[in-house]
C-alpha cells in the first residue's frame, strides 16, 4: 500500500469542502504540482499547500510496536484584497479542519494548529501561513 501524501490529500479536502459563501474560493494548489507556473494575485487569492517542518514526526509508544505519526502541512495564503480577507481565508481553512477532523481515510485526525501573519502594507499584499497536522495515533509499526 503506498504511503499517503498529506499535502495532496489536504488540498483535495479543502477543494471539495470550501464554502464560497463564507469567502471567495481561492486558487487551491500545492507547491511543485506543475499546475501553477507563478502566482498571479490579479486572478484572485491563493491557498498553497506545502510540506511542514518536520514533514513527518513519528513517536514510538510503549514497546515500540505502535507509533503515533504526525504529518505537518503549511497552508500559504495570499491576497491583494485586505487583511480581513486574509483572516477570512484562514477562518475557512480552520472551519474545514474542525468540520472534517475525522473524515479522512488515510488519517485519523486533521488538526488546525496555528496561524502566522506576514504583512507588508507598502506592497498591498497580505500573506499568512496556517499550520495543520494530519495525525495517526497508536498505529502498528511496520516490520
Amino acid at each position: 500500500m503506498p504511503e499517503p501524501i498529506p499535502v495532496d490529500e489536504f488540498v483535495a479536502l479543502l477543494n471539495s469542502h470550501w464554502n464560497a459563501s463564507n469567502v471567495t474560493k481561492p486558487v487551491l494548489t500545492q507547491r511543485n504540482s506543475g499546475s501553477e507556473a507563478r502566482i498571479d494575485l490579479n486572478r484572485g487569492d491563493y491557498c498553497i499547500g506545502v510540506p511542514g517542518t518536520p514533514t513527518l514526526d513519528e513517536i514510538p509508544l510503549g514497546n515500540w510496536n505502535s507509533v503515533t505519526r504526525n504529518y505537518s502541512i503549511g497552508v500559504e495564503l495570499s491576497t491583494r484584497v485586505s487583511r480581513q480577507r486574509l483572516y477570512d481565508l484562514m477562518a475557512e481553512v480552520r472551519r474545514i479542519c474542525h468540520a472534517k477532523r475525522h473524515d479522512m481515510s488515510n488519517f485519523q485526525r486533521v488538526q488546525f494548529v496555528s496561524f502566522n501573519e506576514s504583512v507588508d502594507d507598502t506592497l498591498g499584499i497580505w500573506l499568512g501561513t496556517c499550520d495543520v497536522a494530519m495525525v495517526n495515533d497508536s498505529i502498528t509499526a511496520e516490520t
